[in-house]
């Protein structure tokens, strides 16, 4: 139920990341079906055959990992922290799964835990993600920046080994031992905020009575570019424009209305053309962070140096009325005196 493509380029270290929501509608052996039937129907093969006719592209390996491969992984790496950002209480007794968590608790996730993590997307009484899958989309991409932070760290070095003991019986794919070996020597030299991370652009739309998600090619915007290694070629490069050029807005999940009307004075004190102000109900985040929906990184750059921000995720979206978006955490809201 979850399918990404990651384009790797040795050269520079590069990563780019992109989900392919499953409820994607595509064609398959002439029948239309949602994107996650493929694997079912024709196993990885045919998987691997529906991507590159969807995205008109060519997948040079796949891995697959089910839940108990994936639960083993984790737990060889050691599990990783995360700060909750809803409560979590879900529970279907036919999977025997079970998922309880805190918003704001800093938690371990060992394998069983990061499962349910990654797993979750409403509670038993039906709240949850605000956009449903895409949600939890993007909870599952943190998660994965979480398990290359820490096969980065000494600790998770020293972990490779025992890992690649145990890939043969928990993954499937067409990759040869000593491309494995390989790439996962590559790993230390992935600079962290270089990972570019995407989601196919479209809408989620009902077709005979069944919920998609339709792929549009011109919402993507030069996605199918980054797997491809493809230099993008876009005009409304950012480099050199003026702040008031730049379109920002901002989000507020800290609680403090006080931090937001800080930042928004800080920004059009600066120059930025600021967008309108919103509050992210039901849900606090530790640490604040900025989305960038362009197609450069120049712009997001200098707003991270001039905030202080570290965290860059890229979302691209040629459609967006806006550039950036901060997301204002606790982090800020606990520096205003």
């Amino acid at each position: 139920d979850t399918m990404m493509l990651l384009h790797y380029e040795p050269e520079t270290a590069a990563v780019s990341m992109v989900s392919i929501p499953r409820d994607t509608r595509v064609s398959i052996n002439g029948n239309y079906q949602k994107i996650n039937a493929a694997n079912a129907i024709g196993g990885q093969p045919l998987a691997v055959k529906t991507v590159e006719e969807l995205l008109g592209i060519d997948v040079n390996y796949y891995v697959s990992v089910d839940y108990s491969g994936f639960r083993r992984i984790i737990d060889r790496i050691g599990g990783g922290d995360v700060v909750v950002p809803y409560d979590m209480d879900y529970d279907a007794e036919s999977q025997d799964l079970h998922i309880h968590f805190k918003k704001g608790e800093k938690v371990h996730l060992n394998g069983q835990r990061a499962e349910e993590f990654v797993r979750w997307r409403k509670n038993n009484d039906g709240t949850g993600f605000a956009d449903g899958d895409m949600g939890r989309i993007r909870a599952q991409q943190d998660f994965i920046l979480k398990v290359f932070e820490k096969l980065k760290t000494p600790a998770g070095i020293m972990s490779l080994p025992s890992v690649a003991a145990v890939l043969p019986e928990c993954i499937e794919t067409n990759m040869e031992p000593m491309d494995i070996i390989s790439l996962s020597q590559e790993i230390t030299k992935i600079n962290m905020s270089s990972i570019e991370r995407h989601t196919l652009g479209g809408e989620a739309k009902t077709v005979g009575g069944l919920s998609y998600f339709l792929y549009s090619p011109q919402k993507s915007g030069n996605i199918v570019s980054l797997l491809d290694g493809k230099d993008i070629k876009e005009g409304g490069d950012l480099e050199g424009l003026g702040r008031g050029s730049i379109r920002v807005q901002v989000m507020n999940a800290s609680g403090s209305s006080e931090a937001a009307s800080n930042l928004e004075r800080e920004l059009k004190d600066s120059g930025y053309s600021l967008e309108n102000t919103a509050a992210i109900g039901g849900a606090e985040f530790s640490s604040s962070y900025i989305i960038d929906k362009t197609s450069k990184r120049s712009a997001a750059d200098r707003l991270s140096s001039e905030l202080d921000i570290e965290d860059i995720v890229k979302d691209q979206d040629s459609l967006s009325d806006v550039d950036l978006v901060v997301i204002l955490g606790l982090d800020k809201a606990n520096m205003v005196e």
